[in-house]
């Protein structure tokens, strides 16, 4: 197994390392990592050194899934900033497109894998969760968006494996076997493979609020699972999250006044302020949490952590790590 951790080339993350690859590469020594999972999205990438990206992250358009049920929302009256962060473009043709230049990226690094969101959440759900949609209406629309991005490459593969994430919105969450089939099902490809995301899978259960608890609920769900969805879960990204008591909130996070008519970043950022509260990214202390890395057996294990600065970043990669192995230490 290979261990990760994710990064992006933004300039608030570069920053902290002096946007100096070397540094990089020291960082990880430092804490035995084997490389990094890098966000990378239709723009073109900047020269990286070779060994040291093992798998990128996709770009994860929120809406997508209504912009593919009723394209009518690229005529909407809304700036052009909001269209490409919520739908991925201008038009259906431009969001296919921007996908598959995302892929082209990852395969010009050379990577194992890319990791793609399968969900759908919009501003405002995240204040009312009202969605009037099923896990299985979006899986359909994420197939057949799938289906046409990967169509016209070579043999009708991705030109990297994509890694199906799950979140805690309408989607792949994986609590529903039978959800998670039917995706599978509807998929014309067969390179890819799912990412456990341990902390979204806590935010999907809505009781996780007390780590051994939590790893003991975690447990749970993937025992329900057919051992083939198991089989094929090749990623991990490993962090908790214990937010049971916002999730159980229900419709108690009230939509902030004058939300409407706010500005499209503004709104955003009242968006990301309830998320950031939901989807902790807290590094695992305890450790029974090796109990969820065996039972899953991964290739990649990605260290995921909401990165601010080199000293918070440093510590909770040495302290999750420090639980993971404590068994053989």
């Amino acid at each position: 197994m290979k261990e990760l951790m994710n990064l992006s080339t933004y300039k608030v993350e570069m920053d902290i390392f002096d946007s100096d690859w070397g540094k990089i590469s020291n960082f990880l020594t430092r804490h035995q990592l084997d490389g990094i999972e890098l966000y990378v999205d239709h723009i073109s990438v900047p020269e990286i050194p070779d060994h040291l990206i093992q798998g990128v992250h996709l770009p994860y358009w929120m809406g997508r899934h209504r912009a593919w049920l009723d394209d009518a929302v690229f005529c909407s009256d809304i700036e052009d900033a909001e269209k490409t962060y919520l739908f991925g473009g201008q038009s259906r043709e431009e969001v296919i497109m921007n996908f598959r230049r995302s892929m082209e990226n990852a395969g010009l690094l050379d990577v194992a894998y890319g990791v793609f969101h399968v969900a759908y959440v919009e501003l405002e759900h995240v204040f009312t969760r009202s969605f009037n949609c099923t896990d299985y209406d979006v899986m359909d629309t994420t197939a057949d968006f799938l289906n046409e991005a990967v169509a016209l490459f070579p043999r009708g593969e991705p030109p990297v494996r994509l890694f199906f994430e799950n979140l805690w919105w309408p989607g792949l969450t994986f609590l529903d076997p039978g959800a998670i089939n039917h995706f599978a099902e509807r998929l014309d490809f067969d390179n890819w493979a799912f990412v456990l995301d341990v902390g979204h899978l806590m935010n999907a259960t809505t009781v996780c609020r007390e780590e051994e608890c939590a790893v003991d609920t975690v447990l749970d769900v993937l025992s329900k699972l057919p051992e083939d969805v198991v089989d094929r879960i090749e990623g991990m990204h490993f962090h908790h999250s214990l937010s049971g008591d916002i999730m159980q909130s229900g419709q108690d996070i009230s939509v902030p006044e004058g939300f409407a008519q706010m500005a499209f970043f503004d709104r955003l950022g009242k968006v990301m302020e309830v998320v950031e509260k939901m989807d902790q990214h807290m590094p695992f202390t305890h450790e029974r949490c090796s109990e969820i890395v065996e039972y899953v057996s991964p290739d990649y294990l990605t260290h995921e952590f909401i990165i601010h600065d080199l000293q918070s970043i440093d510590e909770k990669i040495r302290t999750q790590r420090a639980a993971l192995n404590k068994k053989t230490l």
